[in-house]
């Protein structure tokens, strides 16, 4: 009796041992693949991320008017890029490509306005840079991501529902709360909620400030229409912040109630995963 039980037992020892053998098998695998599918990811999600509803791809918004569609969505594309991308030559020859692919199919054959390609040039190429830069903070973990995750809805002025980044993004820290740290994770929830809040307002105080200039406006430079522009954001943010903050936190309240459900899956799986492992690690200490 003894003889046909040991085998037995040996197999059912060895299970533990071998479900983590394949988990840190498919975590390589998973390593290697990620940064091509990444790749791939950044290069789809560009053009959509910054200027969905705005244009027909490939197009881009170049006109001298539409000054803030241009510097809206380019940077937040090239902050979905970034976010998505970890590898800096990829995301930057991405972002590059993409740019000059929607310069070759818009751009105007002639200025209409004095230096009217060289500005938007200069806007589309600063934009790209800013972008860059700040969807790379979201590589700092699952708190990173979020924040990079709420300027993108906050800032990017493409028709698609900013709510639903927005509630991925506020759920996102419970990815790494504990039972015992209540208070850093709703103070880093706040934190994404004011990121997203501020870029949503910086976007509104651009189009505000954009809708200044008209044709018949006789500046005489570059520096002094950014100038007329940028007086006109701060009058805004000055005068609107409080009410335009209000009528965005209502306009996407209903998004709130998907981010406390995800919030609840991420808790509840990582819950389950934790017990998982800690049973994992209990079989192979007594094997």
């Amino acid at each position: 009796m003894t003889e046909k039980t040991a085998p037995l037992a040996a197999t059912t020892q060895d299970r533990p041992g071998r479900a983590s053998g394949a988990a840190v098998g498919w975590r390589r695998t998973s390593r290697r693949v990620w940064p091509w599918v990444a790749v791939v990811v950044g290069a789809v999600l560009w053009w959509p991320a910054g200027f969905w509803g705005l244009e027909v791809w490939p197009r881009l918004p170049l006109r001298p008017l539409d000054g803030d569609l241009l510097l809206l969505g380019a940077t937040a594309a090239a902050a979905s890029v970034s976010l998505v991308v970890r590898s800096p030559w990829p995301r930057f020859f991405i972002v590059i490509g993409w740019s000059a692919l929607g310069w070759l199919v818009s751009a105007p054959s002639h200025d209409t306005y004095p230096d009217e390609r060289q500005s938007l040039a200069l806007i589309l190429a600063g934009s790209a840079f800013v972008g860059i830069v700040l969807g790379a903070r979201g590589h700092k973990g699952p708190l990173g991501a979020a924040g990079a995750l709420a300027f993108v809805a906050g800032f990017s002025p493409a028709t698609w529902p900013h709510g639903a980044p927005l509630a991925v993004a506020l759920a996102l820290p419970f990815a790494v709360a504990t039972w015992h740290r209540v208070a850093p994770t709703v103070l880093s929830v706040l934190k994404v909620l004011v990121t997203w809040l501020v870029a949503a307002l910086l976007a509104a105080a651009c189009r505000y400030g954009w809708d200044v200039l008209h044709p018949r406006m006789d500046i005489g430079s570059r520096r002094g229409e950014a100038r007329v522009v940028a007086n006109a954001c701060w009058d805004f943010v000055r005068t609107q912040w409080w009410t335009s903050s209000e009528a965005m936190l209502r306009a996407q309240a209903g998004w709130f109630w998907v981010a406390l459900v995800l919030a609840v899956a991420i808790a509840a799986t990582r819950a389950v995963t934790g017990r998982v492992r800690g049973r994992t690690a209990a079989g192979q200490k007594r094997s």
